[in-house]
């Protein structure tokens, strides 16, 4: 899985979007974090793996506006196919930047090795959702409504204007070809310094099982600072917006550690959730990329304290003379790769 050693070092964004579900206020300024003293110290890609990579690209490229920054083709590899337990297998890549968020968007497809097509969907454990802010959504959707294999799931089939606690937000919510959520909300009220062109920001919102377990394992074992939300939130036009009516919802808010990138655990009840099970390189398996300070300290740390780690032999693999990376799984089945420099 050749991901964190070809996109470049994550810029520090100027400011905080909060997802729309909860937010629809003006965009909060925010200066970089100074590296913390925890685990994780900054971040590299929030990675989809998918049945087609040609396909996919062209959602996030041409549907959405995202820019190319990275292509590789197909290439055995045994270190990065260790890091992945996916032996006899290959991949190829593409990484897209996202405007004003330190996250880039990374596709990743493999071949010659076993697949099981994920399906995720919005609500079950183990998904994730891209949310990104632009100036107007409309054009934008006018090109996912005609894309190949993009869904709308929010229950207007159509952009809708609803009215959340922080005042009214334009917004949809689309599947990618794979499954993977984007949400698209319209921001007023842009500031001066925003990136230009229409997309001006984001955040990487996975759905989690409990919001409780999985906040103990990312506070007490790789050192984030996670509030646990205590009330859920009703709100049924919302809830409908987001492809769940009559679901009700919970979220959790932190920034990712060393960086400005917006981090939200979402959680559902009153909705059927199945939890996902991907492996590496499965459509429809999530990958979150964090920067950590020390892989063989921290993999050992969380396989003791009972997390599956996915690379193979259970230790961080050397993908290159400077990078080293391993592969776990969070509570709620995200991948998580953690990969240190240096």
């Amino acid at each position: 899985m050749p991901t964190s050693a070809s996109r470049p070092p994550a810029r520090a964004a100027r400011w905080l979007v909060l997802g729309a579900l909860a937010s629809a206020g003006p965009l909060a300024a925010q200066a970089p974090r100074a590296v913390p003293a925890g685990e994780v110290i900054g971040v590299g890609n929030f990675a989809h793996i998918v049945a087609d990579l040609d396909q996919s690209l062209a959602f996030y490229r041409d549907a959405i506006g995202l820019e190319v920054t990275v292509e590789q083709g197909f290439a055995p590899n045994d270190a990065i196919a260790k890091l992945g337990a996916t032996e006899g297998g290959q991949s190829r890549i593409a990484v897209l930047d996202v405007p004003g968020l330190d996250l880039g968007v990374e596709l990743i497809e493999y071949k010659d090795i076993q697949r099981n097509v994920q399906r995720p969907r919005f609500h079950d454990p183990g998904a994730a959702n891209l949310a990104l802010r632009m100036r107007d959504i409309d054009a934008v959707y006018e090109r996912i409504a005609k894309f190949p294999g993009a869904k709308t799931i929010t229950a207007a089939g159509k952009p809708v204007t609803i009215k959340t606690p922080n005042g009214e937000i334009h917004a949809v919510f689309v599947q990618d070809p794979d499954g993977f959520v984007v949400e698209l909300a319209e921001v007023g009220n842009v500031p001066a310094d925003a990136p230009a062109g229409n997309i001006v920001g984001g955040a990487f919102e996975p759905t989690v099982a409990s919001s409780e377990a999985n906040i103990k394992f990312y506070n007490e074992l790789l050192g984030f600072d996670f509030p646990v939300a205590a009330a859920w939130n009703d709100n049924q036009e919302m809830a409908g917006t987001a492809g769940a009516p009559g679901a009700s919802f919970r979220q959790s808010r932190t920034n990712i550690p060393g960086t400005s990138a917006a981090f939200t655990f979402i959680e559902w009840k009153n909705i059927d959730g199945k939890i996902l099970s991907g492996r590496t390189q499965d459509p429809g398996t999530t990958v979150l990329q964090l920067r950590v300070r020390d892989v063989t300290a921290l993999t050992a740390k969380l396989k003791a304290a009972g997390a599956h780690v996915v690379t193979t032999g259970g230790a961080p693999v050397q993908v290159a003379p400077n990078l080293k990376i391993s592969i776990v799984r969070d509570p709620s089945n995200v991948l998580l790769e953690l990969f240190e420099r240096g």
